[in-house]
């Protein structure tokens, strides 16, 4: 995705409006750790981001991190993963790479956005469920004849429409809610499990870093050994 000139200067006076936690200084590098990004949707949408989940970094591997954790938690709620090879770009400060991502970042909240508010109200009754009895146009073979059974069905329509108006709506009433709740517990589920594999791949880098230490220290006791000081 190329990014114009015109569009360059609109995506940093976008930046420059959102208030950020660090100072922008150097746009590739205030960037590359991916906290800035964060940032920016958790402005428009705070509910999408946790913040806590992205820390500051200076090495490569905490910004990829943090850049795999925007791809698995953030970026597929706004419909988009970012390729390895963009994180690695805008990770090691290759030039246009993190304009790039932002373009795409601004693009994918607007289209969020427009989204977002084209979701039918929850007190829409033209939403599923819902039924408007009262709006129904009766049949027209009742009442149209002189018949008396006609007129009696008619008028024992009528006193019905009520009730069935309350059940119908009552009905479609429990069916959203019976949606929503659904709807939160899949979101529960989908964190939950995002949650997990951050979770196993911080124990896994744990996990190496203590079998270096290990190697290290064993590595320190041979050459003292060597040396005849143990």
């Amino acid at each position: 995705m190329n990014v114009s000139e015109d569009e360059l200067n609109g995506l940093y006076t976008w930046v420059d409006e959102i208030p950020l936690s660090r100072p922008k200084r150097n746009i590739a590098r205030d960037f590359s750790d991916g906290v800035l990004v964060a940032e920016i949707v958790q402005h428009f949408h705070p509910k999408l981001v946790e913040l806590h989940n992205y820390s500051g970094a200076h090495g490569l591997t905490q910004k990829l991190y943090n850049w795999t954790t925007l791809n698995q938690r953030v970026f597929k709620k706004l419909d988009f993963v970012l390729a390895k090879s963009e994180c690695e770009a805008v990770v090691n400060c290759d030039p246009g790479a993190v304009e790039r991502v932002l373009k795409l970042v601004k693009i994918k909240l607007e289209k969020y956005n427009e989204r977002q508010s084209q979701r039918p109200s929850s007190n829409d009754g033209d939403s599923p469920g819902y039924q408007d009895v009262s709006s129904r146009t009766p049949d027209s073979s009742y009442g149209q004849t002189g018949d008396s059974t006609g007129r009696r069905m008619q008028s024992r329509s009528a006193k019905a429409s009520p009730t069935a108006h309350a059940q119908v709506t009552l009905k479609g009433g429990s069916d959203k809610a019976a949606a929503a709740e659904l709807a939160d517990k899949e979101q529960t589920i989908f964190e939950l499990r995002e949650t997990n594999e951050i979770i196993e791949t911080k124990v896994k880098k744990l996990e190496q870093l203590v079998r270096l230490k290990d190697a290290k220290i064993q590595t320190l006791i041979s050459k003292m050994q060597a040396a005849g000081l143990a």
